[in-house]
């Protein structure tokens, strides 16, 4: 698989948040170059937009976003720019990217300690239609590093659930009987 327009989506435990109440918090993280490996440049706040992206905090690398799609709010880290490595090593990364981000987040002072985020369940989407069509041939070149990753962070199988089609992007949701803490996933992904 030669994409790297990897996007993966983590769920919050319980939304309680205003529309626009991530902007400021963007807005400090660009001033303070909170993001090691990415030029913050940008936040846009489409909170006038039902079910929709949100909160994005723009970079070079790649955009976050406080995503409300399908009326579940979670952090989407979407990359853009290419990673080096095998399909195996850029999921990885993302996945690094994306969990530190959401760390971030939770232990945000102005959030007051009221966002936690849920790690039984994962959104991973490829943006990607030439490269990686929403087909079972997709599907099959990836699922084994996705199921190996995956049970590097659960230690154990999950459920990985996937809706071919032709008019969406794709997308794998996973699915963990365990809900690890989030610095117990990227200590087994630094690790392993």
């Amino acid at each position: 698989m030669e994409t790297s327009k990897i996007a993966i989506k983590i769920f919050v435990a319980n939304d309680v948040f205003a529309h626009g109440e991530f902007v400021p918090v963007f807005h400090r993280w660009i001033q303070s170059h909170a993001l090691p490996g990415h030029t913050l440049i940008d936040v846009a706040d489409y909170a006038h937009v039902p079910d929709g992206p949100g909160t994005v905090l723009v970079s070079s690398q790649a955009n976050l976003y406080t995503d409300r799609g399908a009326g579940r709010l979670g952090l989407l880290y979407a990359r853009k720019l290419p990673l080096d490595g095998p399909f195996s090593a850029r999921l990885r990364q993302v996945l690094t990217d994306t969990l530190k981000a959401a760390a971030m987040l939770e232990r945000e002072p102005s959030l007051d300690g009221r966002l936690k985020f849920r790690t039984d369940e994962l959104l991973i989407r490829l943006d990607d239609r030439l490269l990686a069509p929403n087909t079972a041939a997709t599907l099959a070149a990836i699922l084994p590093d996705v199921e190996s990753l995956m049970h590097s962070i659960y230690g154990q199988p999950v459920k990985i659930e996937h809706k071919p089609s032709e008019l969406t992007l794709f997308e794998l949701r996973i699915k963990s009987p365990k809900s690890p803490a989030i610095a117990a996933m990227l200590e087994k992904l630094s690790v392993s």
